[in-house]
């Protein structure tokens, strides 16, 4: 199987609907017998954070969101939020179901990284639902280890840290 092309870059408004189909579908995908909580936590993160991305992830230089190009246009996605001065989270990382297993995961995580030892951040913190199990061994498979568990209504909601090693 030969892997696509990726270009990860910022976000740019343009971007703003595929982000949010993106983002929807991700989590709608796995939702099987909890769709309700589902799609009021798809339909409140839209219109929340999602809703505004420049201002949200791009207007503080500790935060960021990025975006995965293909032949095939946006089929990824992830954004990081500062904290505290030493702890960043990932936030709305999701792959378009067409373009998993190609890299694009790893590609994301690996930004971020990079982001955030740049940026002096020692460690970065997500949360996640069990429903999303490849995403959860994803994260375990590079560097993340759950540090708490809670039901969060029918859905059980993962958290997760990573610390850093790097320069500082």
């Amino acid at each position: 199987m030969q892997v696509p092309a990726l270009t990860v870059r910022t976000f740019v408004p343009s971007d703003a609907r595929r982000v949010r189909e993106l983002f929807a579908d991700g989590i709608m995908e796995f939702a099987v017998g909890v769709e309700d909580e589902a799609r009021r936590y798809v339909d409140s993160s839209l219109a929340d954070d999602l809703a505004d991305i420049p201002t949200h992830y791009l207007s503080r230089s500790r935060d960021h969101f990025w975006v995965v190009e293909t032949a095939a246009g946006v089929m990824g996605m992830v954004g990081i939020q500062e904290r505290s001065g030493e702890e960043a989270e990932l936030r709305r990382m999701s792959v378009s179901s067409a373009a998993r297993r190609q890299g694009i995961g790893r590609s994301l995580l690996k930004t971020v990284d990079d982001f955030c030892l740049e940026k002096g951040y020692r460690r970065i913190t997500l949360s996640t639902v069990t429903m999303l199990a490849p995403a959860m061994a994803m994260y375990a498979n590079n560097g993340y280890r759950m540090v708490k568990e809670e039901e969060y209504g029918a859905i059980d909601v993962r958290y997760f840290e990573k610390e850093l090693t790097g320069p500082a």
